[in-house]
């Protein structure tokens, strides 16, 4: 039997160690959450763009970010441009007359493995290698101006697949952003110019163009001049290079996906390399485009959502069914967010599960 005394030792001994133990877990819980800050913050700038720090890959979320130039003296910018230019066979040269495949990547908000510059520990982050059926890849995420990581334009590059960066306006925020941007022609071209250097700067090819809002008739017609002027300045700085604008909002200011090519969006199409239409279309729009864009009909890409929401064909393990309506049109395609089969955990495993979508 143990003495009264002992017992009063072995508790404080004991309540000792629970304290500890209390102080030990509030210490590894507070470093795992700043370690999780740190290491999981899916799009925005880091706190201190000139900070010294790990290099990452991340977005311009203000107009401003844009005007100012600012991205250009963060410790981050030269980490981020590409070290791989297009082979010779592609670099300035238009892309070929056949149906083409463009791929539209958005995962999670985007900026997630791919973030790490210089890589990071998970060799299970998703990929893509099947970059011989590809003839564009977009980067895609919804802040303003979405910078493609470096890892997917050297990539892309080295199997002669262009890179496309997204800009975006959509919902109160990108009305109100429309108002400076379309202020005026001037402040078209300018805002124009600035996303031509950024391309030219960090080494991809062009961007996608999305702008998701209701305009005034006075801002379409600013609008139109970012179009065009955009389109312009990239052909002059690379030749080759490509402005596709996204089937959203029309010539009369409406914020209304056509889902074809017709004369409510054609105004757009018609100064610039080409349409990624809306992907809720009938088995009917892609021919009807086709017929709309004549001798351009290549560059009519019908959107097909792999998810499936609302899709032709239900996306998914039947987005073929989508592709042989347009294959048959003689028009292109734009399959977004192929990252389905990595999100969704589709079996065998990824690998498996990859190649089986792809073929």
């Amino acid at each position: 039997m143990l003495s009264a005394s002992l017992k009063r030792k072995i508790r404080r001994v004991v309540r000792a160690l629970i304290s500890i133990a209390g102080k030990v877990k509030d210490y590894l819980v507070a470093d795992y959450q700043v370690d999780l800050e740190e290491k999981s913050s899916v799009s925005g700038p880091p706190m201190d763009t000139k900070k010294p720090g790990v290099p990452i890959s991340y977005p311009l979320t203000t107009l401003k970010d844009l005007e100012d130039r600012s991205y250009f003296a963060s410790f981050h910018f030269p980490f981020n441009k590409s070290s791989v230019p297009l082979p010779p066979h592609r670099a300035s040269k238009s892309l070929e007359n056949r149906p083409r495949l463009l791929v539209c990547h958005d995962m999670a908000g985007g900026y997630n493995d791919d973030k790490w510059v210089q890589g990071n520990e998970n060799s299970d982050a998703y990929a893509i290698w099947h970059w011989h059926l590809i003839d564009i890849f977009v980067y895609f995420s919804h802040d303003l101006v979405t910078l493609p990581p470096p890892c997917w334009t050297n990539t892309a590059h080295r199997h002669g697949v262009q890179v496309l960066g997204t800009f975006i306006t959509e919902w109160a925020e990108g009305t109100s952003i429309c108002k400076t941007l379309l202020a005026s022609k001037e402040s078209a071209e300018m805002y124009a110019d600035r996303l031509t250097e950024l391309a030219i700067e960090l080494g991809f090819d062009g961007w996608l163009i999305n702008m998701e809002v209701k305009l005034e008739l006075q801002q379409i017609t600013h609008l139109k001049e970012f179009v065009d002027h955009l389109t312009v300045s990239m052909h002059k700085s690379l030749p080759g290079s490509l402005v596709i604008w996204y089937d959203s909002v029309t010539k009369d200011g409406d914020l209304l996906w056509q889902n074809e090519l017709n004369d409510k969006n054609k105004p757009f199409f018609d100064i610039c390399d080409g349409i990624f239409v809306n992907y809720t279309w009938t088995k009917y729009h892609p021919k009807c485009s086709a017929l709309v864009a004549g001798k351009r009909q290549f560059d009519v890409y019908m959107g097909i959502d792999v998810f499936g929401r609302n899709t032709y064909g239900g996306g998914q393990w039947t987005t073929n069914l989508a592709l042989e309506v347009a294959k048959k049109a003689e028009v292109s395609v734009a399959i977004f967010a192929p990252g389905w089969v990595y999100q969704t955990k589709q079996g065998p495993n990824f690998e498996d599960a990859n190649n089986r979508y792809y073929f």
